[in-house]
């Protein structure tokens, strides 16, 4: 399992904690709010390399919708999701995480239908032992 995967796993499983349904980017759900859509938001195009550790920045975003006659849910369970990412690591991949951004939105993305949306960018730092070809 890459780290990727590997992150994404653990994301998945420490966010059903929240009060609300977690999603992944895509998968189908039904317009039930509060809710949480997550995603690999980014991946560090040139992992660093010091004495032969390498250092990859992974992002993971995380999306907390609500209606926006219930503000209070949004807040609570943005919370939630901010507690709790912050205390995730990779299961078979040394990690920490890094440091995260978050802002709160007007969306209208269900059927045009106005939604409040808590949108965060979580991002974390894995480390792995560089290879060297050997030719």
């Amino acid at each position: 399992m890459g780290p990727e995967a590997d992150l994404i796993k653990q994301v998945k499983m420490a966010l059903h904690q929240v009060r609300a349904p977690v999603f992944y980017d895509g998968q189908k759900h039904d317009a039930e709010y509060p809710q949480v859509i997550i995603d690999l938001s980014n991946i560090q195009n040139e992992p660093c390399s010091y004495k032969g550790i390498e250092e990859t920045k992974l992002t993971i975003s995380v999306d907390v919708y609500s209606k926006p006659e219930r503000l209070d849910l949004l807040l609570d369970v943005s919370n939630q999701v901010r507690n709790i990412m912050q205390r995730i690591k990779c299961a078979h991949w040394q990690s920490h995480f890094d440091d995260y951004s978050g802002r709160i939105l007007d969306d209208e993305s269900y059927q045009g239908e106005s939604l409040k949306r808590a949108a965060f960018l979580f991002d974390f730092i894995v480390y792995a032992i560089s290879r060297r070809e050997v030719d």
